[in-house]
Parts: structure tokens; sequence; C-alpha cells
């Protein structure tokens, strides 16, 4: 199904691979979760003003008239178009329903219904949505020593607002050699197919993440990671994993906790080096402070902003060393302080 695909596309899921995310941006099919055609509605991120659309159809034997009506979440205006569909049997129609913020605090879930009410069947969907003072991309990348991009920004409030530089900061690189696993069950240990790393990440960070490419292992491997926090340096807790068919690997922490992070890196499948199977590797590190301007890049926005706009912040960069990919973050600060943090990565 297209949708679904569409869907597995917009996760980054394995699934579905490029080629046919491709065409299905040419069909313009939307990547966003609340676009799935499903009986829920969820807005995640309603900065002022969002439409979604919805197809339903008549499983029934008889045509049917339905009239909708909507239990409004707390502060938020909902409306419905058309409000009203006649659906012959084994026919389908399509509906939007349109959420805008009306007052209350931001980053808070609320909740509400639409029902669609026939003569003979009440159909039930439930609303969620989170209003948000800002809506900007999670992540943008580019290229080069030096250079500029540029990436909207959509506001939910009238209010004053500036982006803040964090970074840019080179890759830290581990060099590693781990066996192959051959039971391929991974357990929390340092050897028989598993090396840690033990990586001490300091107070006040923003955002942290450990990264692995297939470009820097020696062979054909499906190398997996796995990321326990180990604070007092002694009791780990596993804070997540990243298990793709290849080694292609990448876990991010945002707002991370200080003290040590234990990466353990799974030899799930290796080809042959020299003693057996096994393989060489290099894991990428980075993590950048909630004060850490580097001096290598600068960003300007809009000074004041107001609800339902959007506008660009405008990033330039230049001094990066080659062979190497550097991370850094554009914070988004509203008069409630820090809201959200788009990552930079630039690939030298």
């Amino acid at each position: 199904d297209d949708e679904y695909d569409a869907f597995a596309c917009g996760t980054a899921s394995p699934a579905v691979d490029q080629m046919r995310c491709d065409d299905l941006a040419a069909g313009g099919l939307s990547f966003e979760a609340e676009d799935l055609n499903q009986p829920s509605i969820t807005v995640s991120r309603l900065a002022n003003l969002r439409t979604v659309t919805r197809r339903v159809t008549n499983v029934g034997d008889e045509a049917e008239t339905y009239v909708a009506t909507v239990s409004a979440p707390i502060e938020t205006t909902v409306s419905v178009v058309p409000s009203n569909l006649t659906i012959s049997p084994g026919q389908s129609a399509t509906f939007d329903v349109t959420f805008s913020y009306a007052s209350g605090p931001f980053d808070l879930w609320r909740f509400g219904s639409l029902t669609w009410s026939s003569s003979n069947h009440d159909v039930r969907s439930v609303l969620a949505v989170r209003p948000v003072s800002v809506t900007a991309p999670a992540e943008v990348s580019s290229f080069g020593g030096s250079g500029s991009l540029s990436f909207p920004v959509e506001f939910g409030y009238t209010g004053s607002y500036s982006p803040g530089v964090h970074g840019l900061r080179k890759a830290g690189v581990f060099n590693g050699f781990v066996d192959e696993d051959l039971t391929k069950t991974f357990t929390f240990r340092s050897t028989n197919g598993v090396t840690a790393h033990l990586i001490d990440v300091p107070a006040d960070q923003a955002y942290l993440r450990f990264e692995m490419y297939d470009e820097l292992t020696d062979g054909d491997d499906d190398l997996d990671m796995y990321v326990y926090y180990c604070p007092d340096n002694i009791n780990c807790t596993k804070i997540g994993q990243s298990g793709e068919p290849t080694s292609r690997e990448q876990f991010n922490v945002l707002l991370p906790g200080a003290g040590r992070y234990a990466v353990l890196i799974h030899g799930f499948e290796t080809d042959n080096v020299a003693g057996g199977p096994g393989a060489n590797y290099q894991l990428l590190g980075w993590s950048f402070g909630l004060i850490d301007d580097q001096g290598n890049m600068t960003a300007t926005g809009p000074g004041f902003v107001n609800a339902g706009t959007t506008d660009n912040v405008d990033i330039n960069w230049n001094g990066l060393e080659s062979d190497t990919i550097y991370l850094g973050g554009i914070s988004h600060n509203t008069p409630q302080g820090l809201v959200a943090i788009t990552v930079i990565r630039i690939r030298n």
C-alpha cells in the first residue's frame, strides 16, 4: 500500500528502499505520520494551524448519510469540511479536519473526538494534538569546508525569537576490532563478539550522537550498536540500540546526562580477517554543549515573529578540516527559553 510505504519512508524504515521513497515523493504522497489514513488523528506538532485529510469507505449494503460532531481538544478549534457525507455501498469519500491553536500552554497533549453519526451507526475517531511554539527540521545536512544553508521555521506564537549556535564540533574517532559472534546473541559483555567503548560525556551538553558507517569497516560486515548509561561507572542501564541490516548505525540523545556511556559493538556477522571472522571498524562520536559556540558557524533569523508565519534561519560555516564530519546545532529560543534544536551535520 502506497500510504503505508510513505509512512515508512517518513520514519526512515529500512523496510522501504530509497528508490521507492523517491517514487512516492514524486507521486505527491506525504511522509508525515499524521497523514497516514487511519481512524485516529494525531498532530504531534501543531504550530498555529494544520489540516489533515482522511478517507472513509461505506462497507455496508445501503447508502448512508453521516453528520460530523466534534468534541474539540481544550483551547483548540476544530473544523470538519464537509460536515456531512452521503456514501453509497462500496464507495469512499474524503474530508478535511483543520486544527488551530487558540490559547493555553505549549508542548502538552490535548485530546478530543470526532464522531460521524448516521441513522444506524456511530463512527468515532480520537483526536490528539500537541501545540508547539516552534516547528523546525530535526536535522539538516550539507558538505564542504565552508558554505551556507537555510531552513524554514514555523512559529505558533507572537513574540521575540533568536537562533543560538552550538558547535560545530568534529567527530571523535574510536578505533576498534570485534570478533564475529557465532551465536548471534547479544548480551552485556565485552568479549566473545562484543567490544566495549567507554566514553565520558561532560555536564551541560545539548546533544550526543554515536554513529557507524559501512565504509568505516574493513569489509562486508553487519555490526550493531548498543548504548548504556553508567552514571556511577558501576551500574549501567541500556538506553538504546541500533541494529540495521548493515553496519550503518546511529543513536542520539537529546540533553544527555553527564557521566560515562558504554557503547557496545556487536559482531553480528562479519567477513574474515587474519585469525578468523571479525571486523576492524571506526566508531564516531559527537557531543555539543548548551553553551558551545566554536566560532566556525553563524546563524541569523528574525528577531520578532507572529503566530502562523514561517521564516528562514540562515547558516554560514567556514574553516572546517577535511576528511571528517562536523556536528552542531541551532537552538530555537523563545520567551519561554530553548524549545527545540535543529542538528547541523556538515561532511567535508
